[in-house]
């Protein structure tokens, strides 16, 4: 019987402190890597958005990175799926779609891995799609497509009595 704590979607890793110090070490170079990676994913994310908007992205890739950290120092995965969790009324509130999320964690995995060695690159893996799984049910709610410019005007009533 499993622990009732335990979210058995999340596998248990091996606790890595040096991961975490090479990570905490250069989270500043790692959050503008994972900047960069997540725009070569997607290039309009830069396209998109202004740069005060690409500036905040740089400080939430910061964030990213030191709590890969803390999940890599602790060996669970879990703080990084609740982290995830609790980002995602932010990231609606900035009006910035889950799949840029998505686009950003993939990019601060990236970029994790070029400075971390291939066992510790796989735990962070395993982190990072934690941290994602998090986010495929609220992906679905509403706000975070485009809506049919002409189809959204017929909805309101076309415009009648605005």
């Amino acid at each position: 019987m499993q622990s009732p704590t335990r979210d058995p979607a999340i596998p248990p890793l091996v606790p890595m402190p040096h991961a975490a110090v090479r990570l905490r070490i250069d989270h500043d170079r790692l959050a503008a890597a994972a900047l960069r990676a997540a725009i070569s994913r997607d290039p309009s994310l830069g396209m998109r958005y202004d740069a005060l908007h690409l500036a905040t992205f740089l400080r939430d890739c910061e964030r990213h990175v030191l709590q890969l950290a803390s999940a890599l120092e602790e060996g669970r995965a879990a703080p990084v799926a609740e982290y995830v969790r609790t980002i995602i009324p932010v990231f609606r509130r900035r009006r910035v779609p889950l799949e840029d999320l998505a686009t950003m964690l993939l990019g601060t995995l990236d970029a994790a891995r070029s400075d971390l060695p291939p066992a510790e690159g796989a735990a962070a893996d395993l982190v990072i799609e934690a941290g994602l799984a998090r986010l495929e049910r609220p992906r679905h709610l509403a706000g975070d497509r485009q809506r049919n410019p002409i189809l959204q005007f017929l909805w309101k009533g076309a415009g009648i009595l605005d």
